[in-house]
């Protein structure tokens, strides 16, 4: 029986890929190609996997919280993006925290980009 995973990224549609510490050659399409691509190697290794985009700060704990509501997790996988990225540093710090308070038994993995999140789950699976 596979496990389940949850891959938790910032929503490529609220990244300024202008912005000065943004990461260069990226954009929301190739990020979210490397998402579903994954998402669909997690799945073929018969393992359950979930995406969850964050939108904002505000919001994060609400979103995640109902991520976790539907379900547990054997790991959870945080993108690059919301821990790299300077003006991400709050929204991190609250889905850390959430993490830590409402998934204590699931595994932290991270990524290093969108395409490599399969692996990073699978470091703990």
């Amino acid at each position: 029986m596979g496990k389940s995973v949850l891959i938790i990224g910032e929503d490529p549609a609220e990244i300024d890929f202008d912005a000065p510490d943004a990461p260069k050659n990226m954009s929301a399409a190739r990020i979210m190609e490397g998402l579903n691509g994954s998402l669909a190697r997690l799945e073929a290794a018969g393992h359950s996997a979930s995406l969850l985009l964050t939108k904002d700060a505000e919001t994060v704990e609400a979103q995640v919280s109902e991520a976790l509501a539907r379900g547990s997790y054997d790991v959870i996988v945080v993108g690059a993006g919301l821990r790299t990225l300077p003006p991400m540093a709050l929204q991190f710090e609250r889905l850390m925290n959430l993490l830590h308070e409402r998934a204590p038994r699931a595994r932290l993995a991270f990524n290093s980009q969108p395409g490599d999140s399969d692996a990073a789950a699978m470091r703990w699976l």
